[in-house]
């Protein structure tokens, strides 16, 4: 059985993010992952201004530059009436970009893994126990591990959350689809937002070929809003979606017996247009800051102890 100082669930942004600062620090620290990198994520794709400098500080800002992106120029909004309005965004090297998840999160898990964090894919526990501070999980094959701080960075609807009995209710009021499709001719570098009576619709370029497809609606329109993204795009009747619901979760307190939550699992994101990739690579950073204050006050007390 394996013993660590931080446990991280969840590969995306927030764990990796989290994973790289903790064993930057010297932490002994195990990121679990329950898919195989590289995979996609339902999302926006878009890094905000304010990645650039936690991207630096872990060191790979350059290799996200030099990855396949797009370096978004404007965003436009549409409305119900088909008003737009179109706004430029900055254009230098700090600027808004687009990049996809299965590309952008790979960096930052490979990069956790280079500063020394132990990294399990394609594994999932069964169960978590908490006894005197310090945590135990059960994977599917019966092996166990042990650490003194957890970190659930596993989404909105959060394995580790559920285990332990805290996963807010349910509320399915919204479904988002999205996909990659080819990019059209004429859209250009940029993102529009697009209201429309069954719901709103996210497009971004996310390089010089493709494009990140959203929509956003109720569970009764969301089928609405794929013929209309078929006849917009003019897409197949067999184009693959990625979906995932609900869209929110009621909030808790995202610290609480040597346990914290990050990313989607927490609830950050920006309200107004949901991107959440600043917030989960952030609140991934703050955690590590707290797991290693946390063990640094146990190591004293012990000193103090003996």
């Amino acid at each position: 059985m394996g013993f660590y100082d931080v446990a991280i669930v969840g590969g995306g942004p927030a764990g990796s993010s989290c994973a790289g600062f903790c064993a930057a620090a010297g932490l002994h620290a195990i990121l679990i992952e329950r898919e195989k990198f590289p995979r996609e994520k339902v999302c926006g794709d878009c890094l905000n201004p304010e990645c650039w400098p936690i991207l630096r500080r872990l060191g790979i800002d350059g290799r996200v530059r030099a990855a396949p992106h797009a370096a978004l120029d404007w965003v436009e909004f549409v409305g119900l009436r088909d008003h737009h309005v179109r706004l430029d965004l900055p254009s230098d090297e700090n600027g808004e970009v687009a990049i996809k998840r299965s590309i952008f999160d790979s960096i930052v898990l490979d990069r956790a893994r280079e500063l020394g964090t132990e990294v399990r894919q394609a594994t999932t526990f069964t169960a978590i126990e908490e006894n005197s501070g310090k945590w135990k999980l059960t994977f599917g094959d019966d092996a166990q591990i042990r650490a003194r701080i957890l970190v659930a960075a596993d989404g909105r609807n959060s394995t580790v959350a559920r285990l332990l009995g805290i996963l807010p209710r349910l509320r399915k009021e919204r479904i988002a689809l999205q996909a990659h499709i080819p990019l059209p001719p004429s859209f250009g570098n940029g993102v529009v937002l697009q209201l429309l009576p069954e719901g709103y619709s996210g497009q971004v370029a996310v390089n010089d070929r493709e494009l990140n497809l959203c929509l956003v609606g109720k569970p009764k329109s969301i089928r609405e809003l794929q013929a209309w993204a078929t006849r917009k795009f003019n897409l197949s009747a067999a184009q693959q979606w990625r979906t995932i619901t609900p869209l929110t979760r009621s909030p808790f307190p995202p610290a609480q017996r040597n346990l914290l939550f990050v990313g989607d699992a927490a609830r950050v994101v920006e309200p107004f247009t949901g991107e959440g990739i600043f917030y989960a690579l952030r609140s991934g950073e703050l955690a590590a800051a707290a797991a290693r204050k946390v063990i640094a006050a146990e190591f004293s007390e012990q000193i103090r102890a003996e």
